[in-house]
This record gives C-alpha cells, structure tokens and sequence, in this order.
C-alpha cells in the first residue's frame, strides 16, 4: 500500500492571517513618517514632493526587476487610471492634513484622519458590497479613544479659523480613504505590486509639487541634511511601508487594511520615544494598547460554524 498526499496548499484563512501581518508589519513602518518629516525639517508640499520623487528610483528598479520575470503587458491595462487617481488623492491627503496641523494642532487633526476607517467601509459597502461585519464596528470605539489618547485630546486650537482647519482633516481623511480603496483595486487588476505603486507615487509627487508652487511653498533646493531625511522617508514609507501594505491589499477587504493602517499612530509614538526623545505618557501608552486591541479586533477571522475544511488539499491513496 503506497499513499501519495499532494502538497498542502494554504488555506483562505492562512492566507488571510498572513496578508494581515505583512499589513500590520506595513503600518508599523508608516510609523517612521512623521519621526523622518520632522527630522527633515521642510514644508508639507516640500516633504511630499522630494520623498515621492525620491521614490520613484527604487520603485522603477522594482517595476523593471517584476517586468522580466512576467510576460504580462500591462501598459494599457485598467489599472492605470486608477492609480493615478489614487496617487492624486494621496497628494491631497498629504497636504491638506499638514494644512489642518496648522489650524487645529497635530493631536486633533490625527484623530479626524482616522476617520478614513469609517470611510474606507462605506466605500467598499458601496461600490463592492463587501459588508461592514461586526468585528469592525465592534472595534471603532477603541481605535478612535486609543488615537485621541495617542495624539492628545488637550491639543489647543491654534490657527484663528479652526473650523478651515477641521474641514481640511476630514477632507484629508476622506482622500485618504479613496487612495487606500483605489489601489487596493489597481494592485488587484495589475496582479502586482510595484507598477501601480510606480504610477501613483508620481501622480502624488506631481499633485504636491503643482500645490507647493501655486502656494509658494515648495522649496526645490532644500539643504543636504533635510535631503538626507528625505530620502531615507522615501525608503522607508513610500517603498518599504506602502509595498507591503499595496501587495497584502490585493487579497483583504479594504476595511481591514483601513483598521490596520490606524496602528500608524501608535508605532510612530514608539519611534518619537527612540529618535526624539519624546517620552510618552501613561495615557498615550494606554491608548497605544487600545489601538492594537483595535485592530485585533477589527481583523479577527470569524469563527465557522460548520466543520473545518481545507481549501486546495487532496489526498489519493492507492493500493
């Protein structure tokens, strides 16, 4: 008697607990922006610029690299527009919320940006009719207590139109919402990760360039240090951080990649400890562990009522 078992194939779960790590382990990196941004010491429209500018070098070797081993044209494909729209809607997202950092303070307006939680979901309920579940609606109460915590709720208003500076946060939350939904749809039709990000991290250098100039304050020769900075943030968001959340993206639901994205917060109140010496509170501890219960929450894996199966498995015995 001789049994031949074929090679296990992960399950949809197992794949789904792994494209979740490599999301969280993405947002964790995202952490570093803030840290990296005040370091570099630059305007907004400045910072979006050069660390998507700078982007673009790593990212074309990417796309050259994933072009050979794939005989796949995608130059006309479906993907573009989306990408390029979503890199504009990044460019806004990034200005408008330094704007509102301006008005409101960092705390408030970190808080307000979170809520592309909420607006990720209702994109995805909309356009893909994938269902709000329970666990995330179960686990908004601790994301946003965790980030008000995280960020501050004593944060003053400091510009003399706070209500601007409002509308401008959740404007930046909204466009925020429709980059995380709109590559989440061009990876998944490119079938890759790096040529989308390639398109839209140029669409977001070219909207925060156009809005730096308009406004005056995009400083194109800004000093060695400040550059130094900026290429580094480059590195680590716009390549390591945003590939790992783009490439897990083309197989979770929208909302799930939203909540995990909110572990931003709470990575970047570690980094601020280590490279500025911005030792955290007890309270903004505490909100940090709320965010990652968030987030568990939000991305449990539902138990089955029915009795385990395995996906792809087969085993043939022959006698």
């Amino acid at each position: 008697m001789s049994d031949e078992v074929s090679p296990r194939v992960p399950s949809g779960d197992q794949l789904r607990r792994r494209d979740l790590r490599v999301v969280v382990t993405g947002a964790c990196i995202l952490g570093l922006t803030s840290v990296l941004y005040e370091l570099s010491g630059v305007s907004p429209s400045t910072g979006a610029f050069f660390r998507c500018l700078y982007a673009l070098i790593p990212l074309g070797i990417l796309v050259l690299v994933q072009r050979r081993r794939s005989s796949r044209s995608s130059i006309s494909a479906p993907w573009i527009v989306k990408s390029l729209l979503a890199g504009a809607f990044l460019g806004i997202d990034l200005v408008l919320w330094h704007e509102s950092i301006h008005s409101i303070g960092a705390g408030l307006s970190t808080v307000i940006l979170n809520l592309q939680v909420l607006f990720v979901a209702i994109l995805g309920y909309v356009v893909l009719r994938q269902r709000i579940g329970r666990e995330l609606v179960a686990s908004l109460p601790l994301l946003f207590v965790g980030v008000a915590l995280v960020a501050g709720t004593s944060t003053t208003l400091t510009g003399s139109n706070p209500a601007v500076g409002v509308s401008f946060a959740v404007i930046a939350a909204g466009a925020y919402a429709v980059y995380i939904f709109l590559m989440g749809l061009a990876t998944r039709a490119a079938g890759r990760t790096a040529l989308p990000m390639f398109v839209s991290t140029g669409a977001t250098a070219l909207t925060a360039g156009a809005y730096g100039l308009v406004s005056g304050t995009l400083d194109l020769t800004p000093s060695l240090v400040a550059q130094g900075w900026l290429v580094l943030l480059a590195l680590v968001s716009q390549v390591i951080g945003w590939l790992l959340v783009a490439s897990a993206s083309q197989r979770l639901p929208a909302s799930a990649v939203a909540a995990s994205l909110v572990l931003q917060s709470a990575s970047a109140l570690l980094f601020g400890a280590v490279m500025l010496a911005q030792t955290p509170t007890l309270v903004q501890l505490a909100g940090a562990g709320m965010i990652l219960a968030g987030v568990v929450v939000a991305t449990r894996i539902p138990a089955k009522k029915s009795s385990t199966t395995v996906v792809g498995k087969r085993m043939e015995t022959s006698v």
